[in-house]
């Protein structure tokens, strides 16, 4: 998986941003927390891109709402998991 991490980062605070105003009630939501771990567990390159990520970043995916964040903005930019958010 490629994915320039800039890219990433912007569209995760985007979508950050959305989820907090919306305080989380938005269509998908538990979806894309749920499908996160799964995610982590696809496989190296998976795991790898999160720890690039939290490199990046300077922090760990702590909460639902990051957790969501990070496969809504993987969503947008890749396609991954297309259609199972809502």
């Amino acid at each position: 998986m490629t994915i320039n991490i800039h890219k990433f980062i912007r569209q995760f605070n985007k979508e950050y941003d959305f989820l907090y105003e919306h305080r989380d009630r938005v269509a998908g939501y538990d979806e894309a927390v749920s499908a996160f771990d799964s995610f982590v567990a696809s496989g190296e390159n998976a795991k790898q891109f999160v720890r690039d990520f939290v490199l990046f970043r300077g922090d760990f995916v702590s909460s639902d709402r990051e957790a969501a964040a990070f496969m809504f903005a993987l969503e947008a930019l890749t396609g991954y998991g297309s259609g199972i958010y809502g």
